[in-house]
C-alpha cells in the first residue's frame, strides 16, 4: 500500500515546517507549497524523497489547484489531508488616510482575506474533490486559526475577519 500523502501550505516555516517533519518521521508523502521559493527549494533537498515542493500563491485559484492535480499525480493518485496553514496579516490599514479626500478612495489590499480564508474554503473544496477519487475515498483537513479569530485584534481587522471565518466554520463542521 502506497504511502498517505498531505498537502501543507505555508510549509516552508513555523507550523508547516513543523507539520512537515512530524508527518514525514510517521511515514507520510508531504506536497509542501509556499511562496518562498528559494526556502521550498533547499528544504525539498534537505528532507528528502518524500518531499515534493511547489511555488504556490494560494489566493490564486489556478495555482492551487495546480498544486492538488501536482500533488495528486505525485501521490500516485492519493491525496489524504489537507493543512490549510499558510496565512499572512493585513497589508493596509484601515485605518489609513486617503490621499485624496475629494475623491473616491482606492480598493482597500484585500490579500489577508483572499489567504487567510478564501484560498482556505478553496483548499477545501480541491481536497473534497480529490480525496473522491481516493481508492478508499476520504481525505482529512486541520485549519489554522489563531485566538484573532476568536478575540477581536483591532490593528488587524481583516486578519480578525478572515480567521473567526474559518473558526466559524470549524465549529460548523464540529458540530453537523
Amino acid at each position: 500500500m502506497s504511502k498517505p500523502v498531505a498537502i501543507i501550505t505555508g510549509a516552508a516555516s513555523g507550523i508547516g515546517l513543523s507539520l512537515t517533519r512530524h508527518l514525514l518521521s510517521s511515514g507520510w508523502r508531504v506536497a509542501m507549497a509556499d511562496r518562498n521559493e528559494e526556502k521550498g527549494r533547499a528544504l525539498e533537498k534537505e528532507l528528502g524523497q518524500n518531499v515534493m515542493f511547489m511555488k504556490v500563491d494560494i489566493s490564486k485559484y489556478d495555482q492551487q489547484a495546480a498544486l492538488f492535480q501536482s500533488a495528486f499525480e505525485w501521490g500516485e493518485g492519493r491525496l489524504d489531508f489537507l493543512a490549510a496553514n499558510a496565512g499572512i496579516d493585513d497589508r493596509q490599514s484601515l485605518y489609513e488616510g486617503v490621499p485624496d479626500i475629494h475623491g473616491p478612495p482606492p480598493e482597500l489590499n484585500t490579500d489577508c482575506i483572499q489567504v487567510d480564508m478564501i484560498a482556505v474554503l478553496q483548499g477545501v473544496w480541491l481536497l473534497s474533490h480529490y480525496a473522491r477519487r481516493n481508492k478508499v475515498p476520504g481525505g482529512k483537513v486541520v485549519i489554522t486559526s489563531s485566538g484573532a479569530g476568536i478575540y477581536p485584534m483591532e490593528t488587524n481587522p481583516q486578519y480578525t475577519m478572515a480567521k473567526h471565518g474559518v473558526s466559524l466554520s470549524i465549529s460548523a463542521c464540529i458540530a453537523e
